[in-house]
C-alpha cells in the first residue's frame, strides 16, 4: 500500500466531521469520537452525574478502508444550495462523503479513473 494520499478531504456525515483520505489503491474514512451535545445536556440536568457515569464523548467512532478493487460504482446527489454527497459503492457497504459541489466533481473523477486503472 502507498503512504502518500493523492487527496484528503474532511466530510459531515452522520451529523460528524469525518476525515478520509484517497489513494491509489484504496480509500480510507476515519470518524473520530466527537463530545456528545446530549450528554453534555443530560450532564447538565443532572448536576454532571450523569457525565460522571457516561462521559461526555459519543460512540459513533468508526474507520473502514475500501481497496480501490473493491469499489463498485460512484454516485452523487446534491445536498443543498451547496454541498454534494459523493457515495463510495462496495458490494457490501456504501460509505458517503458530503463535501463542496467543486470538490464533489473532483473527486468523483479521481475515484472514477482510480477504479478503471485497476
Amino acid at each position: 500500500m502507498e503512504n502518500e494520499a493523492l487527496y484528503d478531504l474532511e466530510s459531515h456525515i452522520a451529523g460528524k466531521n469525518a476525515r478520509a483520505r484517497i489513494y491509489r489503491d484504496r480509500v480510507e474514512w476515519e470518524l473520530k469520537r466527537g463530545v456528545s451535545g446530549g450528554k453534555i445536556t443530560a450532564g447538565i440536568l443532572t448536576g454532571g452525574l450523569s457525565l460522571a457515569a457516561t462521559g461526555v464523548k459519543n460512540s459513533k467512532a468508526g474507520t473502514e478502508m475500501i481497496p480501490m478493487r473493491s469499489i463498485t460504482s460512484v454516485a452523487t446527489k446534491r445536498d443543498g444550495m451547496r454541498n454534494t454527497i459523493v457515495s463510495v459503492i462496495t458490494a457490501g457497504n456504501t460509505i458517503g462523503f458530503r463535501v463542496s459541489h467543486s470538490e464533489a466533481k473532483q473527486i468523483t473523477e479521481m475515484l472514477n479513473r482510480l477504479m478503471l486503472a485497476v
